[in-house]
């Protein structure tokens, strides 16, 4: 199937970039706090880019998300520069997807090019952060921080699938196959209706 229209397009990378700035600003710096660890950063910003890269199925709307939230993180957070480096990951997630024309399903083999993909894209962006912004060595950024950013986007991915599988389960989609999705329209009952990296956050 074809990807959703322009406008929907826009609206999904506005709403994915604002979803991804917000759990940067909010959910990032906690687990920095409480485990000393990027996970929950990675999860922050590749579940979002996954989503649109599932939805939209174009090169651009991970891009995009990418961009747009690493403008709004900063816009709150100017001292946080280290974002620019997922900006990057967001970009290089786009370009490894357009090799499998931007669909997402649950074939083995799709499931394990998607995985390489976002690992891929969160190792580069950990070892740049390690090396430009931490003041890391060569050694420490690509052996030790981008390897940790590696597993946090393999958390984002245990995260990402269960929610694809659940919009599929509730039948707002049709299809997650190697095709894409299909939306339906949904009605609802009731009277509405609606279809240290610590250190640089402080």
């Amino acid at each position: 199937m074809s990807s959703i229209n322009r406008s929907r397009q826009i609206a999904i990378v506005g709403l994915l970039s604002a979803f991804s700035g917000f759990l940067q600003i909010s959910i990032a710096p906690l687990g920095f706090m409480l485990f000393g660890v990027p996970f929950l950063h990675d999860i922050s910003v590749f579940f979002p880019l996954l989503l649109a890269v599932w939805i939209i199925k174009r090169f651009g709307g991970a891009s995009g998300v990418g961009l747009i939230s690493t403008a709004v993180v900063l816009f709150f957070r100017p001292t946080t520069i280290l974002v620019l480096s997922f900006t990057l990951s967001a970009v290089l997630l786009d370009l490894m997807a357009f090799s499998i024309r931007h669909q997402v399903s649950f074939k083995p083999s799709n499931v394990a090019m998607v995985s390489g993909f976002t690992l891929v894209s969160a190792y580069v962006a950990g070892a740049v952060i390690g090396f430009a912004f931490m003041g890391g060595s060569a050694w420490w950024s690509l052996a030790i921080w981008g390897p940790l950013h590696a597993v946090g986007a393999l958390l984002s991915l245990l995260v990402t699938y269960p929610v694809m599988a659940a919009l599929y389960k509730t039948g707002m989609v049709t299809d997650l196959g190697p095709s894409g999705i299909q939306e339906r329209n949904v009605r609802v009952s009731g009277p509405y209706n609606c279809s240290a990296e610590l250190g640089l956050w402080a």
